[in-house]
Formats: C-alpha cells, sequence, structure tokens
C-alpha cells in the first residue's frame, strides 16, 4: 500500500483541484461536440464513420481537423451519460488524473536515469507532478470535453515515453513497436502528437546512456514511426477529401469557439515559411511566462508587446544555461534544464504554425500549453531532486505543498468561469484590449441565452466593428431583430453578406427577418442566395427544408418536399443535430394534419 499511496494522493489533488468542474451543462466548442442529440439512435457500429470525416463536418463545417478517436469518446460517452452532463466532465477530471499519475511515471524513471537515488526520484516526481495535478494553466482542457483530446494525448505521450524509456535498454524492437501503436493512437486524437517521435530521440539522447555513438545508434530506430504517421496521413487525406490542405495544421478555434461555425472555413492550403519562427518564439516566450505566472487565464490573448529580439535572445540564454549545466552536470539533476526545455519546446512545436495554414500566425491558447506543461515538470522535479540533497525532505514537500496552496484557488475561480458560456466570454471580454477575437463568441452566447439586449450592447459599443463588414454583424443582427431595430439588423447582416466566413448565415438571417416583414419576394431571394453560398450538400438539404417550411408553413405538398430534404440532410451527415431535430418537430405537425 506504501508504494501505491502517492498515486493515490495525486488523484485526490486532482480530484480536489476540479473540484468544481462538473457542471450539469456545456459551454463553449461542447454545445456542439457533446450534444446527446448529436448521437441519437447511433450504435457501436456507426463509430467507424468518425474516422472518415472532418471533425466539424456534423456542424457544417470544413476545419482540416481530425480527431476520429476524440469523436468515438464521446460518442461512447453520450451513450452512457445521455443528458447527464456533468458525467461528460467526471471523465475529463478522471482523464487528468491519469495524465498525472502518466507524468510521475515520466519524472521518476527521468530521475532515475540520470543517477538520482530511487526513494529520492520518487519524492521529486511526486512533487513535481502535485504541481502538475493543480496548475490552472490545465483548467481550460480540463474543463472542455471537447478538449479532452490533449488529455488522451498527455496520457499517451507521457505513459509511453515512461514504459519506452524504461523498456528501451533491455529490449529495443519491442519498445518502439510500442511506442510506434501508441504514436498512431495519440495522433488518431489530436495532431499535437505530432512530435512523439522527436520527443522520443530527444529523452533518448539527453537521458540516456553511452556516448554519442551509442546513443546515435540507440535512436535510428525512430525511422519506424514513419509507418504509423504514414497511417494517419493516408486516414486523414482520405477523411478530408485530399489534396495538400488535408495536411494543413489547422486554425484551433477560429471563429468556431462558442457556437457552430458561421460557415465552412473552406480549404486552406498547406504552406511552410521560415519567418513564422519569429512570431511563434514569440509566443513560446508568452507560453513560458503563462506557466510560471498563470493569471490572467482566458481563452483569447492579446498579441504579445514583447520585441522579436527580446524573446529570441531570453530563450537563447536560458537554452544556453541548460546546455552548459547538462554538459557540466549530466548525469545528474543538473542535466534537468535541458530536458525540460527539449520537451516544452518540441511540445508545443505542432501547435507554433510554422508549418500550417497560410496567412496565419502563431497565436497562445492555453489548451496548447497542456503537453508542453510537462516540460515545466521536467523542471520542476530535478530542481527538487538537488534540494532534496541539501535539505531535507519535509522542508521541500512544504514548499511545494504551499505552492499547491497557493496554486488551487486560481484553477477553482478559472473552473467557475467555465461553468456558464457568458461568465467565461465576459470575463474575456472585460480583460482583451483587442476585443474583436471575442466579439462572435459573445454575442453568440448572449442571442442563445435570450439576452438580445446586451448583445445589442456590445454589437453598438463595437458598431465600427460590424460596419466594416466583419462576420460579427451575422450575430448583431439577430439581436437587432430581437429587438426590433430592423433597419440596424437589415444593414448588419447585408454587410455581414459580403464576408466569406458568415455569408450563407447572414443571407438566411436576413430571409427570416424579411418573412416577419412580409417582404416575401426579398425573403426568397435571399434564402436562395444561401443556399447558392452553402458548399456542403448536406446544409443546402437542410436550409431548402427550413426555406420551404418558412414560405409555405400551410401548403402540405411543400411541407412533404421539406421532409424529403431533412430525411436527405441526414442520409448525407446523421449527426447534424439541427435537421435531426427540425425532421422531429416537422413530422409532428405532419401527423396532425394527415390524421
Amino acid at each position: 500500500m506504501h508504494a501505491t499511496l502517492p498515486m493515490w494522493l495525486l488523484l485526490l489533488a486532482s480530484f480536489i483541484a476540479y473540484a468544481n468542474a462538473w457542471p450539469n451543462n456545456l459551454v463553449f466548442d461542447d454545445q456542439v461536440f457533446a450534444d446527446s442529440a448529436r448521437f441519437s439512435g447511433m450504435g457501436l457500429t456507426d463509430l467507424p464513420r468518425f474516422f472518415a470525416e472532418d471533425l466539424w463536418s456534423s456542424a457544417g463545417s470544413q476545419s482540416s481537423l481530425y480527431r476520429p478517436l476524440l469523436m468515438v469518446s464521446i460518442a461512447l460517452q453520450s451513450m452512457l451519460f445521455g443528458e447527464w452532463m456533468s458525467g461528460y466532465h467526471l471523465v475529463n477530471i478522471g482523464l487528468h488524473g491519469l495524465a498525472t499519475l502518466m507524468v510521475f511515471r515520466l519524472l521518476g524513471q527521468l530521475l532515475r536515469q540520470q543517477g538520482v537515488a530511487a526513494a529520492q526520484a520518487r519524492s521529486a516526481a511526486f512533487l513535481a507532478a502535485l504541481v502538475f495535478a493543480v496548475h490552472p494553466i490545465h483548467t481550460e482542457v480540463v474543463n472542455s470535453i471537447f478538449n479532452g483530446s490533449e488529455l488522451m494525448v498527455c496520457i499517451g505521450v507521457a505513459g509511453g515515453l515512461a514504459w519506452f524509456l524504461r523498456r528501451q535498454p533491455r529490449q529495443p524492437a519491442v519498445a518502439w513497436l510500442g511506442l510506434s501503436v501508441i504514436y498512431l493512437l495519440v495522433l488518431l486524437c489530436r495532431e499535437s502528437a505530432a512530435s512523439l517521435p522527436a520527443l522520443a530521440v530527444a529523452l533518448l539522447w539527453l537521458a540516456g546512456p553511452g556516448d554519442w555513438k551509442e546513443r546515435v545508434k540507440a535512436c535510428l530506430p525512430v525511422l519506424w514511426m514513419l509507418l504509423p504517421l504514414a497511417v494517419y496521413v493516408a486516414l486523414r487525406m482520405n477523411a478530408l477529401d485530399g489534396g495538400a490542405d488535408s495536411l494543413a495544421v489547422p486554425l484551433e478555434g477560429g471563429g468556431k469557439a462558442g457556437s457552430p461555425p458561421l460557415e465552412p472555413a473552406g480549404n486552406q492550403q498547406l504552406s511552410f515559411e521560415l519567418s513564422r519562427i519569429l512570431p511563434a518564439a514569440v509566443m513560446w516566450l508568452q507560453a513560458l511566462k503563462l506557466l510560471l505566472w498563470p493569471h490572467p487565464l482566458q481563452i483569447y490573448y492579446d498579441a504579445p508587446g514583447t520585441p522579436v529580439w527580446l524573446a529570441l535572445g531570453v530563450q537563447a540564454v536560458l537554452l544556453a544555461a541548460a546546455i552548459a549545466a547538462w554538459i557540466r552536470g549530466r548525469p545528474g539533476p543538473a542535466a534537468g534544464g535541458l530536458l525540460a526545455l527539449a520537451f516544452f519546446y518540441l511540445a508545443i512545436l505542432p501547435s507554433s504554425r510554422i508549418l500550417g495554414e497560410a496567412a496565419t500566425a502563431p497565436v497562445l491558447a492555453d489548451r496548447l500549453v497542456y503537453l508542453p506543461s510537462v516540460g515545466l515538470a521536467i523542471a520542476l522535479a530535478f530542481g527538487i531532486a538537488s534540494l532534496l540533497q541539501r535539505f531535507r525532505l519535509a522542508v521541500v514537500a512544504g514548499l511545494l505543498a504551499g505552492l499547491c496552496v497557493l496554486l488551487t484557488p486560481l484553477s477553482w475561480a478559472r473552473n467557475a468561469e467555465w461553468a456558464s458560456d457568458i461568465r467565461l466570454f465576459e470575463s474575456d471580454y472585460a480583460r482583451l484590449d483587442r476585443k474583436n477575437d471575442i466579439l462572435n463568441t459573445l454575442i453568440a452566447a448572449h442571442n442563445r441565452e435570450g439576452n438580445a439586449r446586451r448583445a445589442a450592447e456590445i454589437c453598438d459599443e463595437n458598431a465600427a466593428v460590424v460596419r466594416s463588414g466583419a462576420a460579427v454583424g451575422a450575430h448583431c443582427g439577430v439581436a437587432y431583430a430581437q429587438l426590433r431595430r430592423y433597419r440596424d439588423a437589415e444593414q448588419a447582416y447585408l454587410r455581414a453578406s459580403s464576408h466569406p466566413v458568415s455569408r450563407v448565415h447572414a443571407h438566411f438571417n436576413l430571409a427570416l427577418m424579411y418573412l416577419h416583414l412580409n417582404r416575401r419576394a426579398e425573403a426568397r431571394q435571399h434564402f436562395e442566395l444561401a443556399i447558392t453560398a452553402e458548399p456542403q450538400e448536406f446544409m443546402r438539404a437542410y436550409f431548402t427544408a427550413v426555406m420551404l417550411q418558412a414560405l409555405h408553413p400551410a401548403n402540405t405538398e411543400r411541407l412533404l418536399q421539406a421532409r424529403q430534404q431533412l430525411e436527405q440532410a441526414l442520409r448525407l451527415q446523421p449527426q447534424h443535430v439541427d435537421s435531426r431535430r427540425e425532421l422531429d418537430a416537422l413530422n409532428q405537425t405532419l401527423e396532425r394534419r394527415l390524421r
């Protein structure tokens, strides 16, 4: 029992840090992905479908995101929990606890390989993993069901590396084969797993035994991991209809947060630009600062004002100091700094947009720092091991416990914000200097909650943005129309209809407003413009069905045509929630009429 006590304590700490993180509701992208109606009637035989489609396809978007195992996980949870949304959140908390245990195992393995005594290594690994368990930077990933994919990646990467490093000296072939299988699985969870082969090589090189020739020989079998990568790329290209754009690193959350996308983003060409390294370096420094000072936490962050030269200089000094310490102290606790930085940079690289969609700059998000934060845990573990050589365990443990006591309330506060769309988005809106990033999500959230007055107030505060033709005009039009400010709504819709992201919904909502105002000819015109602009066949069928019902509510023949369109939409995309709900309501109407 004594050997398992640290693991139980780490699980307890994980659950304490997220004791208020399991509300019985859905927030942000979870409203799209964890809605039980999306999986209505789905059985186990339907799960393979997720391996052949874009992540956002059922919401009417093309995102270049491919995460089939995430969707399989959410579908299975839907079958288990149904409408009990707290269950989904409890699964995420449990996954975070498991990720913490995997980090604990990896830290212990690295410390022992650097010559730290077993008892000391276990204590240092436990205390560092304890900080990982309660760190506030993890709140977005743990609170967001959609971002549970990052939890799965961390479990696979940290646990897989711990197993690999222990097995590799005795059974290298088995170690590389097992890690290759893990690599494929975590890639199918999230793209951030792409750096696993580089992480394995880095840890083998920096923490492994022998001279440089022996380490080169030990690292060469990493080439076998090209096989699972090739399988993943083939599956991804098939699901995303092939082409270079299917390999692009996606714009995570770009315009989609908190509500379904206004419109498919379209194909983004794969692009590599060396110049992106400079803004990426600024983002890396921002992430390091956030790990060390996690407050205030936000969904979106203002562009950092740090000059590129300063960001590069600070990180160059850190790397130089870590390399010098590694050379002098290898093996031993002094080698931990370089291990920590290597893990951080390699883990954050897939999210840095150096290779990705054209004309996109690296941006920071809390979810992107979950796996890289293992680097902080490595630095802490080696630092604690050094302290344990000078001070008693009780003293060091007291210091780390005090740090955890300070961090846990910050996690609670952020969890509380994640319990509500309005609270979450309003906190970002208040904190951001550049408020454009949050406008879509905030105004859409107020519209969903029936807070048209507050939504319109925010639109008025940002009237220049609405007049510019930004996509937010489609949401502002909804708010203005609900308040009977029809002229303002019309102008907002017309301006948003020129924006490629919002034109479909701007035309469609404008048509509904014209119909309400008995301007039927204009309503039909904008319905048709919306349907013509919609690139996805199942969404065209859905919009056609809504148009037929709106224009001909008393015509049974037209309603039957609308039902055929909805059935066609669901044949093409069985998970489209709006089509399913519209069909259920229409069937009830037709049943009453045809009695």
